[in-house]
């Protein structure tokens, strides 16, 4: 599960522990954050004080690869469209590479 790394700037985005999104504005001397917390009716202004109900959002990436009977394309795409486009025609599928917080995890998808 991701931590939550006090900001030492502001605004912050972060989530709470459901996975709410929310912006952190402010944190006064009693270590209340002043934050506008997000969802499906808007936006509405809140003060959280326990630092336990909030994560850093996850920083996520993914790319993809072409496969072919010979091994990997050397091309690294950033969406499964571009490598669509830049297959040849002997693809046998593509593999896409998801990073989240530093954990890689390869899933093999059909053509």
């Amino acid at each position: 599960m991701t931590t939550f790394t006090p900001p030492t700037e502001f605004p912050h985005k972060c989530q709470t522990i459901s996975g709410h999104k929310i912006t952190l504005l402010a944190v006064d001397t009693n270590g209340f954050y002043a934050c506008l917390l997000h969802g499906s009716k808007g936006q509405k202004n809140a003060d959280i004080r326990e630092h336990s109900t909030l994560r850093d959002i996850p920083k996520f990436t993914n790319t993809w690869q072409n496969v072919y009977p010979n091994g990997f394309s050397p091309r690294v795409c950033s969406s499964r469209s571009e490598a669509d486009r830049c297959a040849v025609r002997n693809r046998i599928g593509v593999l896409r590479i998801d990073k989240i917080d530093g954990v890689t995890t390869p899933t093999l998808e059909d053509v």
